[in-house]
């Protein structure tokens, strides 16, 4: 028997989305840490790496800040509200910028991410990286979300409009 949902379970089209890794991203984060780790373990295996304390030392930092790096792709993600869009990234500050504030929305090229400008001609306030999941819905929520008046450019944005 299949269950309904209940009214307040109901997914919202107004409730924030979160935008994580793409499968293939963290595939190539792990199958990469898992490479370094086969490539320092045969080394120590035949004996032929870290003969002293401090090779030792130098070893075990590297494996650990790769570590460190694949859990950061792991857990990072973007949220887009509806006030406001957050890149969140567990070893770093959080980012976001306000939608009402946005100015530009630029789109590199297709799956590459999103740049985000408060003002049309300076920095981008928001750098959204490719490789997340569904990237044509992030850029169309992300457009859909902005100001009417926001321009909208760069080789990934159709110019009909649509994503």
């Amino acid at each position: 028997m299949t269950r309904q949902p209940e009214s307040g379970n109901a997914p919202q089209e107004n409730a924030p989305r979160r935008f994580g890794l793409s499968r293939s991203q963290r595939w190539g984060a792990a199958s990469g840490l898992l490479f370094f780790l086969l490539v320092v373990g045969t080394d120590y295996a035949s004996g032929v790496a870290a003969r002293e304390w401090s090779e030792l030392a130098l070893d075990a930092g590297i494996v650990a800040g790769l570590a460190l790096v694949v859990f950061n792709a792991f857990r990072k993600s973007v949220l887009v509200g509806e006030n406001e869009i957050r890149k969140v990234q567990p070893l770093w500050n959080d980012q976001s910028v306000q939608i009402s504030a946005i100015r530009r929305v630029h789109v590199p090229t297709i799956e590459s991410g999103l740049w985000l400008y408060t003002d049309p001609d300076g920095n981008p306030a928001l750098t959204i990286g490719g490789g997340l999941e569904a990237p044509d819905e992030l850029e169309e929520r992300v457009i859909q979300h902005a100001p009417s008046d926001a321009a909208v450019t760069g080789l990934g944005h159709r110019a009909n409009g649509s994503s």
